[in-house]
């Protein structure tokens, strides 16, 4: 099996596998006005979201070389409450680079959570993963998740234009060599 070494603790979180019946939190969470506007990843209806987190679950058991994207969720450790997701996969204008991404519940923002799940999953990434670079896409004017990028060791790369959801964004890459 693929993903050994979790749960990832870390002062009051846990980053572990999603299970499907996290899809109705999930769809809620990716449907937030703060989240949507940043995430590229849209769902017309909670089908989709199902179909999709049904994928990217069958990715927890395939071989390392054959995983395309590991998704986890973050929960608040006492709670269990689900605040957020980190994700490793390829870039989606290279898929033979690959990116990390994280999306955090806005109730739960300016606590340090970002930075802690970003922090341990990159250290996760590295020791069961690869130990490639890693990149990060990023809106220019998401100022939030910058200031984490940079926190975690990355460097801005490149900066570009993409076309998406028919608008055109500047985009920022980063990259972090561990």
């Amino acid at each position: 099996m693929m993903l050994a070494n979790l749960p990832i603790e870390v002062d009051g979180l846990v980053i572990d596998r999603f299970k499907l019946s996290d899809a109705e939190e999930l769809y809620g969470f990716m449907n937030l006005p703060e989240i949507r506007e940043f995430i590229p990843d849209r769902f017309e209806n909670k089908n989709d979201l199902v179909n999709v987190l049904d994928w990217l679950i069958g990715n927890y058991s395939l071989e390392k070389d054959k995983v395309v994207r590991i998704s986890l969720a973050i929960r608040e450790k006492g709670s269990g409450d689900f605040i957020g997701w980190v994700t490793y996969g390829p870039l989606p204008y290279d898929e033979e680079l690959k990116e990390i991404g994280f999306a955090i519940d806005p109730v739960y923002w300016n606590l340090g959570y970002a930075t802690l799940a970003g922090e341990k999953f990159l250290e996760w990434v590295r020791n069961n993963v690869t130990e490639e670079a890693v990149y990060a896409e990023v809106d220019e004017r998401n100022v939030k998740s910058q200031r984490v990028l940079e926190k975690l060791g990355f460097s801005k790369v490149k900066e570009d234009r993409i076309h998406r959801d028919k608008t055109e964004k500047n985009i920022w890459i980063y990259r972090w060599d561990g």
